[in-house]
């Protein structure tokens, strides 16, 4: 293992190579519990313990505090009326009028839904997409960003994926099948895409199927989603387990009322995993390292309610606001944006690098612009940053291509470093079938 340390160092400092002056988006995602419905049956919600009146102030707080970009949502009444309502008493407010969101679609007929909201000065929605799933739809959102630094018909895509699959133990079977129909759409529809699947999971564990199939290279060929909280000790067996304390996003509190789960934080159920894509910074979108957070876990509540006994990483009004608008947490992470939104572009040409074929089974051919003569390094990882191959040759400036050999590693996805003498470098995906 420690070997390894080396080149995981060297690794990361490739993907952070482009670390200037850069747009950032701040994505956020909430179960709002039954946010509107007042009703009788799985949550007696009634406007005495879930007042929408109350929820607002509470959701202005926090949306003050956090200053998302993206907002997702789950646990949303299924109203067109209520939708309009919640733009304009908690986003479009306070002189902002660029809140905005798209219409209701519900084949599943449930009473609360997956639902989207955006900053539409930095991002345009170009298509909403609802899978038919049990027991609720999971969505599809496909945003473009607003980079005038970009050639005229480029564009940068994000595709949001909302999903609710159904609480509870027993149901770990629904839970996979409900996440492979979203795989199954995103690996026909976005295999190369920056994406992020986010949502209130309803998983007790990693060793769960379901995040398994979305985690683990080998479950599809082409699409593997990350876990922010991976490299510092956030995935294993979250429930009721205090080592998980800091990573907890439900219950906020310790008591029940009917509506509101009890219990204190000693679940993660919430979620927003990305896309390799997004990870390593493929199509000028990048995770910000760190910036991945539970709002309001101080790490000291276990099985506690987040306002007992003060917060250290809120203040008390925070707390409570967080206490009385939900039983969950809202989670966040930051993502830098490479291309400008509304700024000149000034970042340095790439190698234009390419790798094919990919997936590939034997070799692949790695072409590229070799801009000085000089040598050229090609480095292969893993995903969790060991090194698999590598070699280094001198080429002539010009149209250059290498052979990459794939014959002794196994099936996943990999990471390709191609570095020149100069400083120049590119960080590419290649797929081993």
């Amino acid at each position: 293992m420690m070997t390894r340390k080396p080149y995981l160092i060297l690794l990361m400092v490739a993907f952070c190579g482009f670390a200037k002056a850069q747009d950032t988006l701040t994505v956020m995602q909430y179960n709002l519990l039954e946010y509107g419905n007042y009703q009788s049956g799985f949550a007696d919600c009634y406007e005495t313990n879930n007042n929408t009146q109350r929820k607002d102030e509470c959701i202005r707080a926090i949306m003050d505090y956090v200053k998302p970009d993206i907002l997702t949502v789950c646990e949303f009444g299924a109203t067109q009326a209520l939708q309009t309502d919640f733009v304009r008493h908690n986003l479009n407010i306070n002189g902002a009028d660029y809140w905005q969101t798209d219409d209701i679609i519900n084949y599943a007929g449930s009473n609360i839904i997956n639902h989207i909201f955006y900053d539409s000065r930095k991002m345009g929605l170009k298509r909403h997409v609802a899978l038919r799933t049990t027991p609720r739809d999971t969505d599809f959102y496909e945003l473009y960003l607003k980079t005038p630094s970009l050639a005229i018909g480029d564009t940068v895509k994000l595709i949001c994926i909302v999903a609710h699959p159904k609480a509870g133990q027993g149901y770990e079977s629904q839970r996979r099948a409900l996440m492979q129909q979203a795989m199954d759409y995103v690996n026909q529809n976005y295999p190369t895409d920056n994406v992020l699947i986010m949502g209130d999971f309803n998983m007790y564990s990693a060793n769960e199927s379901g995040y398994r199939l979305l985690t683990q290279t080998y479950s599809n060929p082409n699409i593997c989603f990350m876990d922010p909280l991976a490299s510092v000790g956030g995935v294993g067996e979250w429930n009721n387990n205090s080592q998980y304390a800091r990573f907890h996003t439900q219950s906020t509190r310790s008591y029940s009322d009917e509506c509101f789960s009890s219990g204190g934080l000693d679940d993660r159920f919430d979620f927003i995993l990305m896309a390799d894509e997004i990870a390593f910074s493929y199509d000028h979108l990048r995770y910000v390292q760190g910036s991945y957070k539970a709002i309001g876990n101080d790490g000291r509540h276990f099985n506690q309610s987040i306002d007992q006994n003060g917060n250290d990483a809120v203040s008390a009004e925070l707390a409570e606001a967080l206490f009385d608008a939900s039983d969950h947490l809202p989670v966040t992470m930051k993502i830098a944006v490479d291309a400008h939104l509304g700024v000149a572009d000034d970042s340095e040409p790439s190698l234009q690098a390419t790798v094919s074929p990919n997936p590939a089974s034997q070799q692949a051919t790695v072409r590229f612009y070799n801009p000085t003569d000089g040598e050229v390094r090609c480095e292969l990882y893993s995903l969790q940053g060991q090194p698999m191959a590598r070699q280094s040759v001198w080429c002539h400036a010009g149209y250059q291509q290498l052979n990459l050999p794939l014959q002794d590693i196994g099936q996943g996805f990999y990471l390709l470093r191609i570095s020149h003498s100069t400083g120049w470098e590119q960080t590419l995906k290649v797929v081993k079938n």
